[in-house]
């Protein structure tokens, strides 16, 4: 038996790295009767009994890219999964210690909104997030300037902000310093420009790439699974695109808890939720002084009432 890491699965096939070597597996039927926790992700609604009941005693578990496995070389088949530090489920990966969140200046247009949404799923899995905005050549100078300055309220919260393009390697360089030893996601809108995004930070792999709808203003998708490659002394992963993102179990969290700066600014009411014109609510005041974002703000507000 060895340990290995899974690249990618498709089909019910898992490319498995073992000591540089890839090898193709299969999982072993063990792995669909596995005791889970209460509160894992694998937890999913009874529907044969109250739909308000969650099942908590044997599912089936499927690997998914990033996770250590351990493979009956013999066989070739994977016999158990190591416990994860973190998963996700769009992209659906696990153990990742860095989601790089890539977002189009323009084709598809750029969305503070969407931003936002994506900000509060990573800090949700409590993954550190690194925004990288991509395609920044289609814009005008002035564009490219009051996109700058939008975004530097994020770098004050504590996100680390690149503008980049893939047809300029130079640009990704201070990307390439991120990557190492680290498992990296890229994950953004479809056509945000991921595919080209790997491409370009390594040189001689081609990943499939495909041109912008315009009659909808966003990407086709290309990336059909989440797959890891080796990059710079880690590695780098590619997951299907969307255009869509819904918040996932809260788990025993608030929504106000995945927006970073909100607790900068303590609320004296334990169970608040920040709505507009709550006297005495702290983060309200910190909107009105324009100390958080007021865009960024209401963005929480559609999210609560969504």
């Amino acid at each position: 038996m060895m340990q290995g890491r899974i690249l990618s699965g498709v089909g019910g096939n898992y490319q498995v790295l073992i000591n540089d070597e890839i090898i193709v597996c299969k999982a072993s039927g063990r792995l669909r009767n596995v005791r889970i926790d209460e509160d894992s992700k694998f937890n999913v609604p009874n529907k044969n009994k109250n739909k308000n009941k969650i099942e908590t005693s044997y599912v089936k578990i499927s690997p998914k890219a990033g996770d250590i496995v351990d493979v009956d070389l013999e066989q070739k088949y994977i016999l158990d999964i190591h416990k994860r530090k973190n998963e996700m489920i769009r992209p659906d990966i696990a153990n990742v210690d860095q989601i790089i969140l890539l977002c189009s200046a323009k084709r598809p247009d750029f969305s503070y909104y969407l931003l936002d949404l994506f900000l509060a799923n990573i800090c949700l899995e409590e993954i550190e997030a690194i925004i990288c905005v991509s395609k920044v050549d289609l814009l005008s100078d002035l564009e490219f300037k009051e996109l700058s300055e939008g975004l530097e309220y994020y770098k004050k919260i504590g996100y680390k902000v690149f503008f980049i393009n893939s047809k300029k390697p130079e640009t990704l360089k201070p990307i390439e310093e991120l990557l190492y030893d680290r498992i990296s996601v890229l994950a953004g809108q479809t056509g945000a420009g991921k595919s080209s995004f790997i491409n370009a930070i390594l040189p001689g792999f081609k990943l499939q790439t495909n041109d912008i709808s315009e009659a909808l203003n966003r990407g086709k998708h290309t990336t059909r699974a989440t797959s890891l490659y080796k990059a710079y002394g880690g590695f780098i992963g590619d997951s299907p695109g969307f255009s869509k993102l819904d918040l996932f179990n809260l788990k025993n969290k608030s929504l106000s808890d995945l927006f970073v700066e909100f607790k900068n600014y303590p609320c004296k009411f334990s169970d608040c939720k920040h709505q507009e014109n709550i006297k005495g609510c702290s983060v309200c005041e910190a909107v009105k002084k324009g100390l958080i974002k007021k865009s960024r703000y209401e963005n929480y507000l559609k999210m609560l009432k969504e």
